[in-house]
């Protein structure tokens, strides 16, 4: 394996993969139809099917496959947005976006049975739990326009969550039973070991400096060498830099951290009985789910990110205890934390140029059955099908007011959100 990036602490999925894969730097000049720039969930599974449709693709890694956000999630896999339901999404991104995102979480555990991924794989659902009455009502509303999408889900009442979950701290919520989770880092190795053996040509620990158009060709110059192609794919999510310029200043990159308990042992048949994984409704969101040894993975945002490395600890540990009370003492394990593409209006936006430059961006913490779903998106974007039949439609860069500002200084509003919650009734 590669070497992991000594300035930040290695995820527990790491050491629970079973899934392998390295490749060497890029060494000289080389020329593909799509040169992929970022080596993630949304960059391998683009690379896939652009080769699925004849394309000759080359995808750059500034690090090693996994070493970004794909493989430093919690590992949730959720068909759905994090602020619409299908009747916003229908009305704002149309209906073809909305049976895309349908599709999600099939698509992604098509591709890991399509390649046989070891990554931990559960399809046994994703609960969203109501933190107060007002809000089990509006997901109750949620779930039903769901149903009539003919997803597989239904609202849940107190008891019945209270049973699922192991806690009665919620006032009910809905499920969607085509959700899961996986070992996140597992599958972007193990989508890395496909695509290399359908023959898309990766190169690792090589960072793209610059993306040069002259004569009808992109030059990608990296450590090493340098791709030319026709159309490029930038897939850096919240590590996007100057490449396409003003792109990074579309988004707030924001620090999403996980933690891990101990194994729960016995207590492990009490906590999420049927394996699910769940974030509830907060603003300041709360979430968990197990892993394969029992472990329970949460996680949180914090607006001081100074010694995050034992302040989340504690964090983790009240919030469990409010969960259910003898939770409160078990030791955290691990602590790590990835960085996740956020837009102002909480939507992923589709960007493309009239010479063959195409990206999506805005994860919201949704990304990773959303990117095996846009890898179709961006296939058919630099594929030349024309904006009115592609299911996300491109939209010009906008900016994020005062973003260099906003950028720094986002994850203050926590507090906020954290009152908002607590006084919402």
């Amino acid at each position: 394996m590669n070497s992991w990036p000594a300035d930040r602490p290695s995820p527990l999925w790491r050491s629970l993969s079973r899934e392998r894969f390295s490749s060497a730097p890029l060494s000289g000049n080389h020329r593909a139809d799509v040169v992929v720039v970022g080596g993630g969930i949304a960059g391998l599974t683009t690379a896939l099917e652009l080769n699925a449709r004849g394309r000759s693709v080359v995808v750059l890694e500034a690090a090693s496959v996994g070493a970004g956000a794909s493989g430093r999630a919690n590992g949730q896999v959720i068909a759905a947005l994090t602020r619409y339901g299908p009747d916003a999404i229908r009305q704002t991104l149309g209906k073809p976006f909305l049976e895309l995102l349908s599709s999600a979480a099939d698509r992604l555990f098509g591709l890991v049975d399509r390649y046989g991924i070891n990554c931990d794989a559960q399809r046994t659902g994703w609960l969203q739990p109501a933190h107060t009455p007002r809000r089990a009502a509006r997901v109750k509303a949620m779930a039903a326009q769901w149903v009539a999408c003919g997803a597989p889900a239904r609202a849940l009442d107190r008891e019945e969550m209270a049973a699922r979950i192991g806690s009665d701290a919620y006032c009910g919520g809905w499920e969607h039973r085509g959700g899961g989770h996986i070992n996140p880092y597992a599958f972007t190795v193990g989508l890395a070991r496909a695509a290399a053996g359908e023959g898309v040509v990766i190169h690792e620990n090589c960072p793209v400096t610059a993306l040069t158009f002259k004569d009808g060709l992109w030059r990608a110059d990296a450590m090493g060498g340098t791709v030319s192609a026709p159309r490029v794919v930038l897939a850096t999510a919240a590590h996007t830099g100057d490449l396409w310029p003003g792109l990074r200043r579309t988004i707030v990159p924001v620090t999403s951290y996980q933690a891990a308990t101990v194994p729960l042992g016995a207590m492990a048949a009490a906590i999420l009985p049927g394996d699910e994984a769940f974030s509830d409704t907060r603003q300041d969101l709360r979430y968990m789910r197990k892993d394969r040894e029992g472990r329970i993975v949460s996680g949180g945002a914090l607006a001081l990110q100074v010694a995050a490395s034992t302040r989340l600890p504690r964090l983790i540990s009240g919030r469990l205890g409010q969960f259910r009370p003898e939770l409160a003492a078990l030791p955290i394990e691990h602590v790590w934390g990835g960085r996740i593409a956020m837009t102002v209006d909480r939507l992923p936006h589709l960007h493309r140029t009239e010479n063959g430059l195409a990206t999506w961006i805005g994860c919201n913490g949704r990304g990773l059955a959303l990117a095996c779903a846009m890898a179709q998106v961006l296939a058919d974007a630099v594929c030349d099908v024309p904006d009115a039949e592609l299911a996300l439609r491109p939209t010009p860069l906008a900016t994020v007011p005062l973003h260099p500002f906003v950028s720094r200084t986002a994850r203050m509003i926590l507090p906020w959100l954290r009152w908002q919650d607590s006084r919402e009734v």
